[in-house]
């Protein structure tokens, strides 16, 4: 049977966060391994308490434990999916009450009017997916009640995701004659890449003589880490083509290809000798700047003196 966090604590649900840490503190002394070396029944309680406090001592977590109990761990992906507190996933409550289309009398919305086949049971939700689940693929199975009244009886279904479906897209299942179930694919955010089609960008951060002097960079893929060699002189915020290396495409064998914008990175600190060579570095590019000054002007002059001769 589980255990009620509030309970571990000994406060009632609806106390502040502050009595809640005030009332840790004292179970926590009371319970210390230190002040209860022999009393191996204290020591677990000790890590009971711990864990409750954990939990109900962030106002977040706090706040998912109360909607979803036990479950709470699990609390992005039930709302995500439209769950409740139960462990697994309902379509009556997952994507909220059914909508009878047409029907007999308003006291049984699934009767039939006239002898006329009753009009299946619509149900709507959403099932979130990250990148990783876009390119291979995925298969999620979800639980559906029978959506006539009076009959509690579940079933389960799996919905099969195909690589390469876009944000957005519906999948439409009709497990029998009387239910429509429509979920829409909601794909999350990813800190690697922004996804344009079948096409994804990444920012590769490159060192600045790398970028001078040309060189091997690791670039993220979809599976694992890849080398792009960069030829010298590339310059901030060029972009590279990698190809295939993009997502799978809908229905097709063939994939997206893979954009690396270069963003040159400059060395956050410097040792006395790396300073002293920048320098050099500088005056020497300030003495073949001024060079090259001194002889487009010398040009100039003798162009004048040529054309004055003539």
């Amino acid at each position: 049977m589980a255990q009620n966090y509030y309970d571990m604590l000994g406060v009632n649900k609806n106390v502040s966060d502050k009595d809640i840490k005030a009332a840790y503190r004292r179970m926590a002394r009371k319970l210390h391994p230190d002040v209860n070396p022999n009393d191996a029944g204290a020591q677990e309680k000790f890590k009971k308490v711990n864990e409750a406090y954990e939990v109900i001592g962030d106002p977040t977590r706090r706040k998912d434990y109360d909607q979803f109990g036990e479950n709470w761990k699990h609390a992005d992906q039930m709302r995500n999916m439209g769950g409740g507190a139960g462990m697994g996933f309902d379509l009556s409550d997952l994507f909220g009450s059914a909508r009878a289309r047409g029907g007999g009398g308003f006291g049984d919305p699934f009767g039939g009017m006239g002898g006329q086949a009753p009009r299946p049971v619509r149900h709507e939700g959403s099932i979130e997916i990250s990148l990783d689940e876009v390119y291979t693929g995925v298969t999620r199975r979800i639980s559906i009640g029978s959506g006539r009244p009076g009959m509690n009886a579940n079933r389960d279904l799996e919905v099969q995701i195909p690589k390469g479906v876009r944000d957005g897209r519906r999948i439409r299942l009709r497990p029998d004659e009387n239910t429509e179930i429509t979920i829409t694919v909601k794909v999350r955010s990813d800190g690697r890449f922004s996804r344009d089609g079948a096409n994804l960008r990444a920012v590769v951060a490159v060192p600045l003589l790398s970028a001078v002097l040309g060189g091997e960079v690791e670039v993220p893929t979809m599976t694992g880490r890849v080398a792009l060699q960069i030829p010298a002189g590339t310059q901030n915020g060029r972009s590279f083509k990698i190809r295939g290396k993009g997502l799978p495409k809908v229905n097709s064998d063939s994939f997206g290809d893979l954009y690396t914008t270069i963003n040159i990175r400059l060395p956050d600190s410097l040792n006395e000798r790396e300073r002293d060579l920048y320098k050099e570095l500088r005056d020497l590019r300030s003495g073949a700047a001024l060079t090259q000054e001194n002889d487009d002007a010398e040009a100039v002059v003798d162009a004048g003196k040529e054309e004055g001769d003539a």
